[in-house]
């Protein structure tokens, strides 16, 4: 069940709140908002194994129970009593006297999904004052948080992109990292965001991104967007088909695919630059931007091939490596460079993880090398590894061997910080 409090989109599916679509908050932490009742069921428990989803994460939120006729009076303190299971509705609220006896009453039972004014009247039908509830749980030092919000010139690029884009906090309050998600062809962000929260990456921010989204080019003053498929089957990064005249695939070379795809990389550019300062080796001074070396990418199919063809031009172009890029099932496929001309080189590309299918027809282990030399042979220096998951096709990493090959690659690149209990912080 949902309370009236508003919110952006819906947690679930994404769905911005209109006139028409209203996103309610879940009654019991009102930390997250859901468009419908079936949106709520979807989330609540995604993997009871792994303890996935909105469930394990749901906590009663502290309310504080003010009465303006007694401000000036000291307020007496309160607790939650007992252990509070994921399941619970009810718990049990003692509140002490203000008075010289400083007797403790039971005032409880409360209903966790009920709202403050019945919380309130329990307590006024005990004939204490009003007090503030906290949960025992939660009265030891909370450890600061280090949440960034996308820079001002990322979200006048994304601005009327509300339905193409998602970005989540850390969920541990710090976003030191962010982790960039580029979905394949037809598909679109929302799947990805919800791949970017079961992996629970530590003091990692994420920001799924969709082909559907239209960005302001760099002196260009309409905006420029993807690649549209027809017949109504969704978006993609550039053009890998003859989506005109025949349907068939483009050779890997064809002149018109390697203008989509300079487009694409020309896009994402704008995009990314945004996201850290002026993409130079200077970092902006934006408290909101990121260091390119935090910066991770995750793509997949045509999503992959964009990522890594990005991070080769960014190498060539001088730049700051970023923290890594994850490539599954696509990658580069040739060595035709599509956008730099600048034959300045910064001194570290940035490593690649490739994984790809023995059973892939559309992206064989065979490419999978081909991409690594062709990214080797431009990004000299480079760590390219490449993981070939046996009887797989053309489909995203999901078996545990290929999600402990990218927590490996990401553990050693993650950056974290060392969070003090004064607020004082040093990364490492």
């Amino acid at each position: 069940m949902a309370s009236s409090t508003p919110f952006d989109r819906c947690e679930c599916c994404g769905k911005p709140s209109s006139t028409t679509v209203k996103v309610r908050a879940c009654a019991r932490c009102r930390s997250v908002g859901y468009c419908s009742k079936e949106c709520q069921r979807i989330d609540y428990v995604t993997d009871r194994q792994l303890r996935r989803g909105h469930k394990f994460q749901c906590h009663p939120k502290s309310v504080t129970m003010a009465n303006d006729t007694q401000q000036s009076k000291p307020q007496a303190p309160s607790v939650i009593t007992g252990n509070i299971e994921d399941n619970d509705t009810t718990v049990r609220l003692e509140m002490q006297r203000p008075d010289a006896s400083g007797q403790w009453d039971d005032v409880g039972p409360i209903n966790l999904l009920e709202d403050v004014a019945s919380l309130s009247l329990q307590s006024n039908r005990a004939g204490i004052s009003n007090g503030l509830p906290t949960m025992k749980k939660q009265q030891t030092s909370a450890q600061p948080r280090h949440l960034k919000q996308l820079p001002l010139n990322t979200q006048k690029i994304l601005s009327g992109n509300a339905d193409t884009y998602r970005y989540r906090h850390s969920a541990d309050g710090v976003d030191e990292n962010l982790m960039i998600l580029l979905h394949g062809a037809g598909d679109t962000h929302i799947p990805f965001d919800k791949l970017g929260q079961q992996m629970e990456l530590p003091q990692t921010a994420t920001l799924s991104v969709s082909a559907a989204m239209s960005l302001r080019l760099p002196n260009n003053a309409a905006k420029s967007s993807f690649t549209q498929l027809p017949f109504g089957l969704g978006h993609t990064w550039f053009e890998e088909m003859d989506y005109v005249s025949t349907g068939e695939t483009l050779l890997d070379d064809n002149p018109r695919r390697l203008k989509s795809l300079k487009h694409a990389v020309e896009c994402l550019d704008t995009l990314i630059c945004s996201l850290v300062g002026n993409g130079s080796h200077d970092c902006n001074d934006d408290r909101n931007t990121w260091i390119p070396e935090r910066v991770f990418f995750f793509g997949f199919s045509a999503g992959a091939c964009l990522a890594m063809e990005f991070c080769r031009e960014w190498f060539l172009k001088g730049r700051t490596p970023f923290g890594g890029a994850i490539c599954v099932a696509g990658g580069i496929k040739t060595a035709t460079t599509v956008t730099s001309n600048d034959t300045r080189q910064s001194k570290q590309p940035t490593d690649v993880l490739i994984i790809a299918g023995s059973n892939d027809a559309i992206f064989s282990k065979e490419a999978a090398y081909k991409s690594k030399k062709l990214y080797v042979t431009e990004c000299s220096c480079s760590e390219v590894h490449v993981h070939v998951e046996h009887g797989k096709e053309h489909a995203m990493a999901g078996s545990k061997v290929e999600m402990r090959v990218v927590m490996e690659y990401l553990s050693k690149r993650l950056v974290r910080r060392m969070v003090g209990m004064a607020g004082e912080s040093v990364a490492s």
